[in-house]
């Protein structure tokens, strides 16, 4: 890519903390290891002191999973990080989102106009069934109560990204306090109204997307439904090297993802030209390039065609 191209792209980006971006990182993969019943590795400074679950509806029954870990910092206990895991894979954001709309209602307070996020999100956020005696929206303001963090760090991937969204507006809407949401490979969670709503209560320095270029859950659902991203977006580019065939669940993991910007965050830019082995599939090797500059592709609405596009823009 042009040495221009990788100059436009890098002025565009936020500067992100390297010790924090990762740790959220760490602890984003750590929900998933919680749900599935693996150790859990907590990001370097903190301890998991807490959990919570969520509700997963399935036609007209469902079940309560576990969906979330609270890290309190060893050295300065007002400091948490409530982090978000998506589904059992990596791309089950594309089962779990329910993209027709409803409404979001916050904890307490209201919102004028009304916003409206995807149906999917929002029923495993507000959805409680069975024995389940809270919503997840209910346990965390009860573990908010609980622990009455000074400093609230938010984070999540993939599916988890979006139910992070979702609990930091309805947090700053209805019990304001210090708070950052920086979340992973998210896909979008609600219309125009959604990111005029969340735009307007919370600024970009307060919320951050990081993302893959060449990840498709991001450009997620096709534009037809009108959804938009909300914060500010830091981008990177990666994808298995030499490949015709996308390797989706490559390009969408937070393991390599984290991989790629713990090469990149120390350095200025934050970019990162280099390969390492996937995590998916270690027998095949990741390529990270500086991220193209212009705007996002849109995956979603061009799967029949991505071929072309991508070759347009990488480097085999």
């Amino acid at each position: 890519m042009p040495a221009v191209n990788q100059a436009a792209a890098a002025a565009t980006q936020p500067a992100l903390d390297p010790s924090l971006t990762l740790a959220l990182a760490v602890a984003s993969k750590a929900a998933y290891d919680y749900y599935g019943g693996k150790p859990i590795t907590p990001p370097p400074g903190y301890v998991q002191v807490d959990a919570w679950t969520g509700w997963d509806a399935f036609l007209f029954t469902g079940s309560e999973e576990k969906y979330g870990l609270v890290f309190r910092n060893s050295d300065d206990p007002g400091t948490y990080i409530f982090a978000f895991r998506g589904t059992d894979s990596d791309l089950d954001a594309y089962e779990d989102a329910h993209f027709l709309e409803v409404e979001f209602l916050p904890t307490q307070g209201s919102l004028s106009p009304p916003a409206h996020v995807a149906a999917g999100f929002y029923g495993i956020y507000d959805g409680k069934g069975d024995a389940m005696t809270q919503s997840m929206r209910e346990q965390l303001f009860a573990l908010i109560e609980k622990y009455q963090p000074q400093l609230l760090y938010v984070t999540g991937h993939s599916l988890g990204a979006a139910l992070s969204q979702l609990f930091s507006l309805d947090l700053t809407v209805s019990e304001p306090r210090t708070a950052l949401n920086l979340n992973f490979s998210s896909p979008m969670v609600g219309t125009a109204s959604w990111q005029v709503a969340y735009a307007a209560r919370i600024p970009d320095s307060a919320s951050l997307r990081v993302y893959n270029f060449w990840d498709y859950v991001p450009s997620l659902p096709p534009s037809d439904f009108g959804f938009l991203p909300v914060g500010a977006s830091f981008r990177t580019a990666f994808y298995v090297r030499g490949e015709w065939f996308p390797h989706a669940i490559s390009r969408h993991s937070i393991v390599n993802l984290t991989t790629v910007l713990s090469h990149a965050l120390p350095q200025t830019p934050q970019q990162w030209s280099g390969t390492f082995a996937d995590y998916v599939d270690p027998s095949l090797t990741m390529r990270s390039t500086p991220p193209p500059a212009g705007a996002d592709m849109q995956w979603a609405d061009r799967m029949g065609s991505y071929m072309a596009a991508e070759g347009s823009l990488r480097e085999i």
